[in-house]
């Protein structure tokens, strides 16, 4: 799960305080006051307590919803600035030559490296709810809660976006003539594919389509234990049945987290029989995370306006490669 750096929790906060202080300068120049000058019209700040409630809520989506990207991001995430579109890293060929010698006086032949940059596009997702000036005011004045069916689902439509950019990137984003690829579209991953049925078959062949999955790996020099995101149902599979009738005590799901894996995080997100192995290694994959999933106020003019307020998040999977085209991701499907 990401996690807020100092700026970003500044900035957040700082646009609910910005708000409250406009109802309250809005009240006062309406003259909402509790003898009520003006009929129609709330301008009542938001309670601090409802922030702590509505940010609750929002955790508790990403939770059961962002397996992928946040098992990413509690091990690769890395700030980025939100005012900046593309984020680029840098490819360096090998120059130069070594030397041996017994006084270190000998020179080496210099030549030239070569840079490469490579661009991943940071686009913004959001989505927005409304309530009405009554229905805020009636929830202050009734003690009861503001309906959250349209907040729920405006903070589900971000986090089934982020877990889709980290899985499948976003074709139609393209920045400086750089798509957002995610880990099972990416150009430089290693793919094969999927020889068995992973929800009937045994454990010998369960246990091969990994195997085999991850020697892709081994073949870009990429020799880390990788973490396999697998389908839920697959995994489940795994779970209950025994590796071998022959020896039983010891299902699928024991066999593979002893074969050289750091870890297998089951997803809905990922189809069946599809193994996604990939090395979390911030040299070979981040998450650059501009701003965690939130929500913030949008500006009222008027005391009979709607509440409105956006959901947003902005983070995406940055996929590493370097000059031989070699990754750390491989995708058996």
């Amino acid at each position: 799960m990401l996690r807020f750096t100092e700026e970003q929790q500044a900035a957040v906060v700082n646009q609910r305080r910005a708000f409250n202080a406009q109802q309250i300068a809005m009240a006062e120049t309406h003259r909402l006051t509790a003898e009520g000058a003006n009929l129609l019209g709330n301008a009542s700040p938001m309670p601090r307590d409802v922030w702590g409630e509505w940010d609750n809520d929002g955790l508790m989506v990403q939770r059961s919803m962002l397996a992928v990207f946040n098992d990413l991001a509690a091990s690769v995430a890395r700030p980025f600035p939100i005012g900046k579109l593309i984020s680029y890293f840098q490819q360096i060929s090998d120059s130069g030559e070594v030397n041996v010698s017994l006084d270190g006086r000998s020179t080496a032949r210099t030549d030239q490296q070569t840079y490469a940059y490579v661009g991943t596009p940071v686009p913004i997702v959001n989505s927005t709810f409304s309530y009405g000036w009554r229905q805020v005011a009636a929830a202050q004045t009734e003690g009861v809660q503001l309906d959250d069916a349209g907040r729920l689902n405006s903070n589900r439509k971000i986090s089934e976006t982020l877990e889709t950019w980290a899985l499948d990137g976003n074709a139609k984003m393209v920045v400086a003539g750089a798509p957002l690829y995610g880990i099972r579209t990416h150009p430089k991953r290693s793919t094969r594919s999927t020889t068995n049925d992973l929800s009937t078959c045994t454990g010998a062949e369960w246990l091969a389509d990994v195997n085999a999955t991850t020697a892709l790996l081994y073949a870009k020099n990429v020799f880390a234990e990788p973490t396999l995101y697998v389908n839920i149902n697959d995994w489940k599979y795994a779970r209950e049945t025994d590796f071998s009738t022959s020896y039983p005590g010891k299902t699928i799901a024991q066999r593979v987290l002893e074969s050289g894996v750091a870890n297998v995080v089951p997803s809905s997100s990922v189809a069946a029989d599809e193994i996604i192995a990939v090395v979390k290694d911030p040299t070979l994959i981040r998450v650059l995370n501009a701003m965690p999933p939130t929500t913030v106020p949008l500006f009222r003019a008027n005391p009979h306006d709607d509440y409105n307020f956006m959901s947003m998040g902005a983070a995406v999977v940055e996929v590493r490669y370097d000059t031989a085209d070699q990754s750390g991701i491989a995708h058996s499907s």
